[in-house]
């Protein structure tokens, strides 16, 4: 068995709002090899209509329920001890698979933040 979560995205309260370098900053910080970070821009192109995407990449979180998952969810644990145990069990995050994606230039980071709760 699996499990798939749906999110629903809220509008970002005004005073909330970060610009993308605060973004980058703090990726920098958590993510960057030796104080870098490789990031990547997408400022537009004949291809892509001067837009700078073209298509879509999709980020995933799937939750395989293993029998000491099933355990945990049917014992009422919470919502956090469930997560611990499905990382360790191999589950990737919304964010992680996001961060891989901008690491590797499939898209950007504002992109991601605004679809994983950065």
């Amino acid at each position: 068995q699996e499990l798939i979560a749906d999110y629903m995205h809220a509008f970002a309260a005004t005073s909330a709002k970060v610009t993308p370098e605060d973004v980058f900053s703090s990726w920098l910080v958590t993510y960057g090899q030796a104080g870098r970070l490789l990031k990547y821009t997408s400022p537009g192109c004949e291809h892509c209509d001067e837009t700078g995407f073209r298509g879509r990449v999709g980020i995933h979180e799937l939750m395989v329920i293993s029998r000491p998952l099933r355990r945990l969810i049917q014992g009422g644990a919470r919502a956090e001890e469930i997560q611990a145990a499905a990382l360790a069990d191999g589950m990737r995050t919304l964010r992680q698979d996001g961060i891989d994606k901008v690491l590797s230039g499939q898209t950007l980071i504002e992109e991601v933040r605004a679809t994983s709760n950065l």
